[in-house]
């Protein structure tokens, strides 16, 4: 494996809330790829104001946050001071001190940004030589222990020599170089023109007793401890970021009727580039060392001018073969993009700028499907799908705690992760964004099957529920884009992912999708049975073991997965409601949804549909909806299909109700899985969206949102990043049958956390 969580460091953050849940192992900073934040103010504001400081209160570790200040050593009551070369020194005099823009890294960590944009960091002579030696050992490891993950896409009688391989890069990418620290040479402040691990400095302490130490080596900034004083200044340089484009304060409270205000994403991926070994998408929500971090160059994932980025060139719209240009910031040049699949979209100022326009509630779900990241043996962690779960999932909470660390400390920040309804309302009402957990993989729990015999056993998902539901998941899809112990998949209508899916399940099944024709797929099979392959023999398993699995065949005409729920499915969806986990169907085979909304009606709790894309018979939306459940719109066209998809939504509502009460839908993204978001409508050069626009509470303006050197433009753009929602719903609006597309959107928030309350009530006492 090419990391193995168990042996990951434990985390114990000091300044996470008591109540929260505990935390996984920390993925290594290189896997992760962390970005930058900024405060809860436009990043290219005006740094805060001397006097203003002093109505703060006394300091704590984190009320330096974006702030500028002069740094004095409270014992010899000298300055820190930089010079025109670099060399750092401690000033007599204040006329010399520097004032620095105190950046977070982190909670209570903080990078020193000099007028003339350089870091204070701690460096010594041989870091970038040893560095580099530990980077190519673990980066031959990694392709080492990938190649060794692609190897077991071959016949299962050589699964040996793949596993050998996977664990011989795994040694190699594990190779400790500490002891080579002697000869790093002797560390020295300096002033350097792009930050490391050694630009980050930890702070400790209160009021003019602060102690500062370098997150990389605990080795103070002044001779003796607390005794460092930050002290309001003027002249500060501001630090590389992300603007808003956003103005206003955003509602919060609770409409006349009581009801919560907002939009629910009910199905997004902050991970997703994270997902599939890690090196298919590039970029990150945030990074300690900046925007310059997380949205630099692709490159190092895609190859000189893309060449690597096979992916994006097989699903992009905008985009049919290589190159393109891989710098991101400040440029970015050709990417993000409302086509581009591989690079990420959800940068944290993105968020924030949704976050504004009326996003109250969040479904992310962490992503992973093994046969297809065993594809590319390009990958920087291993391909095992739980393992992925929990390093995504590491990553979102990290990220909550950055945009604290950039709002001025622990639960100040807009993104909060919740686990419960009642915990989301509190959190919607504060007017926050409720963030929460779910996973959508292939194999949960590693629930397998092959040859139709299921790779876990009852009692080991039954102690994986409870060990993740006290890690925080509230969503699971059963089944994805294959059969696994649980039932059967949904088939794709595209016949190039037919293809891919079909390959894919004979790698992890053994077996090439059972499959039934359109026609028949009503009568077929009875409510209640389950339809799998017919059973193998010992000698037919035999066979299958030492030939390999059979010839692909496509899947032809109109098809449906003949594949129900098997016997440990219907118990594996009892147990999902027994501890009170949302059950998400879209992924799920024909014959296998149904009978999960049969189970859910009897038990009286409502399924979701978070990226449906469609009304009609296909989803089951009449199922859906008489279930109790909530159907969301997946987007990926312009306002107009958007505007569709919610009047077939309210005929269908008004068909079942004779009424609009109650009716809402959810918006699913699926930003950073492999899909395209909206593009230019197509009438916008000769109507486009006027900026600046007001958000549909009217709060908040919007300008055009700017990334560097580049200008976002939704009538030039479409959506190229999640920060975009909010222009893409200002052009909704106003287009004919927009205003009842907000009047559905706006109660999405309410609807959702009233479903949740009812999954709660199911939850059987003790779990």
């Amino acid at each position: 494996m090419l990391i193995d969580v168990r042996k990951l460091r434990t985390l114990c953050h000091p300044d996470r809330a008591a109540n929260s849940i505990v935390r996984f192992p920390l993925l290594l900073a290189f896997v992760l790829g962390f970005s930058a934040c900024n405060g809860g103010r436009d990043a290219t504001a005006e740094v805060r104001d001397a006097t203003a400081n002093d109505a703060l209160g006394p300091q704590t570790r984190y009320s330096m946050a974006n702030g500028c200040y002069h740094v004095r050593d409270t014992s010899t009551n000298r300055w820190l001071a930089v010079k025109a070369d670099g060399v750092v020194n401690f000033a007599d005099s204040f006329a010399a001190a520097t004032a620095f823009f105190m950046k977070p890294s982190d909670l209570g960590e903080y990078l020193f940004y000099d007028p003339d944009g350089r870091y204070l960091s701690l460096p010594a002579a041989a870091d970038g030589l040893i560095d580099g030696l530990e980077s190519l050992t673990r980066v031959a490891g990694w392709q080492v222990a990938g190649l060794g993950d692609t190897l077991l896409w071959l016949p299962p009688q050589l699964d040996p020599v793949g596993d050998g391989v996977d664990s011989i890069g795994d040694s190699l990418a594990d190779t400790d170089l500490d002891t080579l620290g002697d000869l790093r040479g002797a560390r020295v402040l300096s002033a350097v023109s792009r930050p490391d691990e050694h630009s980050r400095w930890t702070v400790h302490g209160t009021q003019d007793q602060f102690e500062v130490t370098a997150f990389a080596t605990g080795i103070s900034l002044v001779s003796t401890a607390d005794s460092v004083a930050f002290e309001p200044a003027e002249g500060c340089t501001d630090f590389p970021e992300a603007t808003l484009g956003a103005s206003g304060t955003p509602f919060s409270g609770t409409n006349p009727d009581g009801t919560v205000f907002g939009y629910a994403e009910t199905h997004m991926h902050l991970g997703g580039s994270s997902a599939l070994g890690g090196r298919l998408g590039y970029g990150a929500p945030f990074h300690p060392l900046g925007i310059s971090e997380a949205l630099d160059n692709c490159a190092v994932h895609h190859g000189p001018q893309g060449a690597l980025d096979v992916l994006d060139t097989v699903v992009n719209a905008q985009r049919s073969a290589p190159p393109h240009a891989t710098e991101g910031w400040p440029s970015f040049a050709e990417w993000p993009q409302w086509g581009s699949q591989t690079h990420h979209q959800t940068y944290w100022v993105w968020l924030q700028r949704a976050w504004m326009g009326g996003l109250r509630l969040m479904v992310n779900h962490f992503v992973a499907n093994e046969e297809i990241c065993q594809l590319w043996p390009y990958q920087q962690h291993d391909c095992n799908e739980m393992e992925s779960v929990a390093l995504q999932r590491e990553l979102v909470l990290d990220l909550q705690d950055y945009i604290d660390a950039q709002m001025g400390g622990p639960g100040q920040g807009f993104f909060r992760i919740v686990y419960s309804s009642s915990e989301a309302r509190q959190v919607i009402e504060d007017g926050k964004l409720a963030v929460i957990l779910g996973t959508e993989n292939e194999k949960i729990f590693d629930c397998g099957e092959y040859l139709d015999q299921p790779l876990c056993t009852r009692e080991h998902y039954q102690r994986e529920l409870d060990r993740w539901y006290d890690l925080g998941i509230r969503s699971i899809f059963p089944i994805h884009l294959l059969d696994n112990a649980f039932g059967g998949t949904r088939l794709s209508d595209d016949p190039a992912l037919s293809v891919l899916y079909q390959t894919a399940n004979v790698v992890a099944t053994g077996h090439p999708f059972a499959t039934v024709s359109c026609d028949t797929i009503e009568d077929y099979p009875q409510p209640g049975s389950s339809q799998t392959d017919p059973p193998r023999g010992v000698f037919d398993a035999i066979v299958l073991s030492v030939l390999g699995p059979p010839p692909v065949p496509p899947v032809t005409g109109c098809q449906r997965n003949a594949r129900g729920l098997t016997e440990m499915g219907e118990d594996f969806v009892h147990a999902l409601i027994d501890h009170g986990i949302m059950i998400e169907t879209d992924h799920s085979g024909v014959v296998a949804r149904r009978r999960i909304f049969d189970i859910a009606q009897q038990r009286g709790v409502p399924v979701f549909s978070g990226h449906t894309g469609e009304i009609g018979p296909v989803k089951d939306s009449r199922r859906i909806l008489e279930v109790g459940g909530i159907i969301s719109n997946l987007t990926d066209e312009p306002a107009d299909e958007t505007i569709a998809f919610v009047q077939a939504l309210e005929a269908l509502w008004l068909e079942l109700n004779d009424t609009t009460y109650g009716l809402a839908t959810g918006h699913g993204s699926d930003i950073n899985g492999i899909h395209n978001q909206p593009p230019p409508h197509p009438d916008a050069a000769s109507d486009p969206l006027s900026y600046p626009f007001r958000s549909y509470d009217g709060r908040v303006i919007f300008e055009k949102q700017v990334s560097g050197d580049r200008v976002f433009d939704l009538n030039v753009d479409g959506v190229a990043h999640y920060g975009l929602y909010p222009d893409y719903f200002a052009d909704i609006q106003r287009r004919p049958g927009g205003e009842d597309v907000m009047k559905y959107l706006f109660r999405s928030a309410e609807a959702y956390l009233q479903r949740w309350e009812q999954v709660e009530n199911a939850r059987v006492v003790g779990r």
